[in-house]
C-alpha cells in the first residue's frame, strides 16, 4: 500500500522530532554528568527550573519540573542528601497541600513522590537508609508518619503535642523539635525523643523560652538547637547545646542576632547569620571551637541565604551569586553569578 504525501510528511517530521529530542537528551545528560551546583527556582502556580553549573561557575542547562512550590511553606529549606538522592519539601503548590516530599535522583533528575497518607502536608522530615520520617499539622499537634521509601507505603504514624519545626534522625532515634504555644506568655520547646522502629515516644526535653528554630545539629551525643527567636518573638544570639545523656542544657551566646543554619567541621560550628523573611543582615559567621569554646566571627559579601561545608570550603548562595571560602583562613577563593530567574530563589544542592 502506498503511502498519501500527507502521510510520508508527518512521518518525516515525526522521525526528525525523534532525533531532535535524543539529541537534546544526549546534550543535556553531557551536561548533567558536568554538573558541580544545582540551583532551584521556583513559583507557587507555575513553574520551577533547576539550574546546572560546574565546578567552575559555567552555566550548563535547565531543566524543568512540573513540581511547583518546592521548599515553599517549608519549616525546613534545605534538601537532605543520601548517597545519589536528594529529599526535598514541597508543602504547597497553587491553592493545594501536598502530602509528600519530593525525592529527586541526582544523576536524572527523576523526581518521585514520598507519600505520608495522612493528609498532612510535611514541612519537616527526616530520611535514612530505608525510610522518611515526615510530619507537619496545626500548632497544637503534629503528625509523624515513617514511609518506607522503596514502596512508598506507610508503616507507622503518630500524634506529638505541638507544633513541629525541625527534625534530625540517628541511628535508631529521631529527635523533633516541637513548641508548646497553649500558654501565649509561656512559649517553649520540647526536644521529643522517639524511636524510629515504631515511632514510640521515648522522652522529652523541655527547651524554655523559645518560639522558633532554623536549624538542629546532632554532634555525638549533643544535640545543638538554633534559638532564632526567644518566647518573645524577639531576635537571639543563643546556640542551646543539649546533652541527651544527663539532659544538662547550656547556651552559648554568640555576637551577633538573626541566626540561621550551623554547620559541624572537625572541631567546630559554624553559624549563619541569615533571616528567614531574606530581610537584610550584617552577614555574620561565627565559628565556635567545641572543646575551647573560643569563639572567631567572619563576615561574608552576600546574604548567607543557604550555605554548606562542603570539601573543606564555605559554600553560600544569596540566590544571585555562589561564593567559596577557604575554611581555614575564611578568604574568598571562587565566586560566580547565577543566571537570571524569573522565579524565586528556593535553595540549592551540590552533586
Amino acid at each position: 500500500m502506498k503511502l498519501s504525501n500527507t502521510k510520508k510528511y508527518f512521518i518525516n517530521l515525526l522521525l526528525l522530532l525523534i532525533i531532535f529530542l535524543q539529541g537534546c537528551s544526549l546534550g543535556t545528560q553531557k551536561n548533567v554528568e558536568e554538573y558541580k551546583y544545582a540551583v532551584i527556582h521556583t513559583d507557587l502556580f507555575n513553574k520551577a527550573d533547576i539550574h546546572l553549573y560546574n565546578e567552575d561557575g559555567k552555566y550548563l542547562s535547565k531543566i524543568r519540573t512540573k513540581y511547583t512550590g518546592i521548599t515553599l511553606g517549608a519549616f525546613m529549606k534545605k534538601p537532605v542528601s543520601k548517597k545519589n538522592k536528594i529529599y526535598m519539601a514541597n508543602p504547597l503548590s497553587g491553592n493545594r497541600s501536598n502530602t509528600f516530599i519530593l525525592e529527586m535522583d541526582k544523576v536524572d533528575f527523576h523526581i518521585k513522590e514520598i507519600s505520608n497518607k495522612s493528609k498532612v502536608a510535611p514541612t519537616v522530615w527526616a530520611v535514612d537508609e530505608k525510610f522518611a520520617y515526615m510530619s507537619g499539622g496545626p500548632l497544637d499537634h503534629c503528625t509523624l508518619t515513617k514511609t518506607d521509601l522503596s514502596t512508598g507505603k506507610q508503616v507507622k504514624n503518630t500524634e506529638i503535642n505541638g507544633e513541629a519545626i525541625h527534625m534530625v534522625e540517628d541511628t535508631d532515634k529521631l529527635y523533633l523539635l516541637t513548641f508548646i504555644h497553649s500558654d501565649p506568655g509561656d512559649v517553649y520547646g520540647n526536644i521529643n525523643v522517639i524511636n524510629k522502629k515504631d515511632l514510640s515516644l521515648i522522652e522529652t526535653i523541655k527547651v524554655d523560652d523559645i518560639v522558633y528554630s532554623t536549624d538542629m545539629q546532632l554532634v555525638e551525643s549533643d544535640l545543638f538547637l538554633v534559638k532564632t527567636q526567644d518566647g518573645k518573638d524577639r531576635d537571639s544570639n543563643e546556640i542551646i547545646k543539649i546533652n541527651l545523656e544527663n539532659k544538662k542544657i547550656e547556651k552559648i551566646v554568640l555576637p551577633f542576632k538573626t541566626l540561621n543554619d550551623i554547620h559541624l567541621y572537625k572541631d567546630n560550628i559554624f553559624v549563619t547569620q541569615g533571616n528567614s523573611q531574606r530581610e537584610p543582615t550584617e552577614k555574620k559567621i561565627a565559628k565556635y571551637n567545641l572543646k575551647t569554646s573560643e569563639i572567631d566571627t567572619f563576615t561574608t559579601e552576600i546574604e548567607n541565604l543557604v550555605s554548606y561545608i562542603h570539601e573543606d570550603k564555605f559554600i553560600t548562595s544569596d540566590g544571585r551569586k555562589i561564593i567559596v571560602y577557604d575554611l581555614n583562613s575564611f578568604k574568598k577563593e571562587k565566586e560566580f553569578k547565577l543566571e537570571k530567574s524569573q522565579l524565586n530563589f528556593a535553595t540549592f544542592f551540590i552533586n
